[in-house]
């Protein structure tokens, strides 16, 4: 916007005689301009000042009137272009030459966890209602919505609605994949976690069958070796177990997306694995069978103890008695309760074990019915009053599945009102 500067040795600017001074002129801005002169002219200076150079003072009314040079339109790309820059810093991770170690994959897994909390709402979509409660009366209120909706957008419109928020989360899930699937990544527990946290908030979880495998059969990258050398690893060891909290994780993520034969994948190379057997015998049964080996030694010990009371039999058979009375009563106390412990079935609800299943079976794989347990209930239906009417497809498939392992759905003995 140009300007104009006379000089004048009296001048009348609003009301206002003015002795010897210099006066500027604004020439009359453009409509685009008019908004921003306001707010600048309000900073500047007065237009009206005393003795001053006159070049000095024409820069600074120009700068006062002028428009930002260093304002920055914001391009509609930048968004994307973000995210493509993340992406691949969080993928450059994996493409040297060399065995990338944990902190730099973690570091890796979080961008891609950032941009999956950022770019994603994992509860609702922007503008979608809340989900009711699937019930007869919203059945027909629904019916009558549709039948009075005057417009129904096509597939290709809602396809294309929902496309950004779909491309962002396929290109944030590949690049998870990608890092956790290179032959140079060793997949640790805390990188598996922050894996499945990232497919479950994206609802992507079809890759965890295959995670779940690699974590426990992935060959072991040797680190400080050029070439890179790697180590078999043995896929059932009990380090090699997936996390139950894990575990359930998965599973959640694979009932919210409605996907059966996922849910049977993700039990059958987790809990059914070897390695998890192993790891629950090491964490839960060690202990106790320990001090089941060491209970005879204990109870020579008291036994001899307790014969130094008594004075009407030989020292020996008195020890004798007391050994294998102590013996006994250990012995028949610890089998009803490991009887009691395997036999319970208040944590059943819909999944329970078939007749003749043997106890140590149960106790070992109690957890893999309560994941199938899991699956039923999401399901069937949640009233109980109407439990065992499911049919379909999908509802038979699971009844044979639990069957074959040897677990019944629905058993009818201990439905409710059965007895």
């Amino acid at each position: 916007m140009a300007t104009r500067c006379f000089g004048r040795p009296r001048a009348q600017v609003f009301g206002i005689v003015v002795e010897g001074a210099n006066v500027c002129t604004l020439a009359r801005p453009r409509p685009h301009e008019r908004a921003y002169n306001t707010l600048s002219l309000r900073k500047a200076n007065p237009v009206v000042r005393p003795h001053t150079n006159h070049s000095a003072h024409s820069s600074v009314t120009a700068r006062a009137g002028s428009p930002p040079q260093s304002r920055k339109h914001l391009s509609p790309r930048t968004g994307e272009q973000l995210l493509a820059e993340k992406l691949e810093t969080a993928a450059s991770v994996v493409r040297s030459n060399v065995v990338p170690n944990e902190v730099a994959v973690q570091r890796a897994l979080n961008i891609c966890e950032d941009l999956a909390r950022s770019f994603l709402n994992p509860t609702e979509s922007l503008g979608t209602p809340p989900r009711l409660e699937k019930t007869p009366t919203t059945n027909l209120l629904s019916l009558d919505e549709q039948s009075r909706a005057p417009i129904v957008p096509s597939p290709t419109e809602t396809l294309s609605r929902r496309s950004p928020k779909e491309y962002t989360a396929d290109n944030i899930s590949s690049t998870a994949y990608t890092i956790v699937t290179d032959p140079k990544v060793f997949i640790t527990p805390a990188l598996l976690a922050t894996y499945v946290y990232i497919q479950s908030i994206l609802g992507r979880p079809e890759s965890f069958p295959q995670i779940f495998d690699l974590y426990a059969s992935k060959p072991i990258p040797q680190l400080g070796r050029v070439p890179i050398e790697y180590k078999e690893a043995n896929p059932e060891r009990a380090s090699s177990a997936v996390p139950l909290v894990l575990v359930h994780s998965a599973l959640t993520a694979a009932i919210e997306v409605k996907d059966l034969p996922l849910c049977f994948n993700i039990i059958d190379t987790s809990v059914c694995a070897t390695a998890y057997k192993r790891s629950k015998v090491l964490r839960r049964a060690l202990l106790p069978f320990s001090g089941l080996a060491l209970t005879p030694a204990a109870a020579y010990v008291l036994a001899d103890q307790l014969a130094q009371y008594q004075h009407s039999m030989d020292h020996q058979m008195a020890t004798n008695m007391a050994f294998l009375g102590i013996v006994a009563y250990v012995g028949f106390t610890a089998t009803i309760g490991v009887v009691a412990i395997a036999t319970a079935n208040d944590q059943m609800d819909r999944i329970t074990w078939a007749m003749g299943t043997p106890l140590r079976e149960r106790w070992l794989r109690e957890e893999e019915r309560a994941l199938v347990d899991r699956v039923a209930g999401a399901w069937g239906f949640q009233d109980e009053n109407k439990r065992g009417e499911e049919e379909g497809g999908e509802w038979e498939a699971l009844r044979e599945w639990a069957l074959m392992r040897g677990m019944v759905l629905d058993k009818p003995e201990l439905m409710e009102g059965m007895e």
